[in-house]
């Protein structure tokens, strides 16, 4: 059975750089089994209601601004796949979940494939991404998890965000060693309550969650912990890389095992 992961995914420089956070993703999959399929729900494809992108062979959108120019020059092969495409479709379907083939989008935004490029560079696993739909509650998104959950024997589940996402108050220049305090506290009370699986406090981070607002101004960086934690039926998750950028982006993989 393979995990479900949430992986912060953070500055699109980071796929230019050679640090701690990307030696961790290019050995990430040595933690579990290759998975046969890839299944994301990305920060970066906000929809109203749940979407899955249907194309055997997405291409990528650079939707990120004012970086090198490298970075626009960077390519992921990755294809998907319309016959488990519609397996998940009719998975969800079966369930009661209501959801859209998306066949105009162009392809795979940066929060699923700048991760990727590091966890398997020969783009060699099918990739299948859903969007997140904005108009679910913490519930919905937990159970959208639990029911994508049924095809963990053969399919890896990530949610690509940030912890922490504060793109107001960055500092471009600042070591990794240097945290401003209201990011520390947040992601040390995430990280308690997943690793403690307090779920009922996870549920009420918007009143119980400490400086919610100085870390995520809106919200689509954060809620896709909760599809991967609904993924996971131990409903536990265990932190595998605490390190910080630009003084308040926690990079932070939570991996939920079984």
């Amino acid at each position: 059975m393979l995990p479900s992961l949430y992986i912060s995914h953070g500055s699109p420089a980071l796929m230019i750089m050679d640090d701690d956070t990307t030696k961790f993703l290019k050995q990430l999959p040595s933690r579990f089994d290759k998975p046969k399929y890839i299944l994301v729900v990305s920060a970066h494809w906000v929809t109203r209601d749940l979407k899955i992108l249907y194309k055997e062979n997405p291409g990528l959108i650079y939707d990120f601004y004012n970086f090198p120019r490298e970075l626009y020059e960077l390519e992921y092969n990755a294809k998907s796949s319309i016959e488990k495409s519609d397996e998940i479709i009719e998975l969800l379907e079966s369930n009661d979940i209501e959801i859209t083939k998306d066949t105009s989008r162009e392809g795979y935004d940066h929060g699923v494939w700048s991760v990727l490029r590091f966890m398997y560079p020969k783009a060699d696993v099918p990739v299948i991404q859903l969007s997140l739909p904005i108009n679910y509650d913490i519930k919905q998104l937990i159970r959208l998890g639990e029911i994508l959950s049924k095809l963990k024997e053969d399919t890896l589940i990530i949610a690509s965000g940030a912890l922490t996402h504060n793109l107001r108050d960055i500092s471009w220049n600042e070591e990794e060693n240097f945290v401003k305090d209201y990011a520390k506290i947040f992601r040390d009370w995430i990280v308690e309550k997943l690793e403690n699986k307090e779920i009922q406090s996870l549920i009420n981070f918007y009143s119980e969650a400490p400086y919610l607002k100085h870390n995520h101004p809106t919200l689509e960086h954060f809620l896709p912990l909760y599809v991967s934690l609904g993924a996971s039926k131990t409903k536990a998750g265990e932190s595998l890389h605490n390190r910080f950028m630009y003084g308040n982006q926690a990079m932070d993989t939570i991996i939920f095992k079984e």
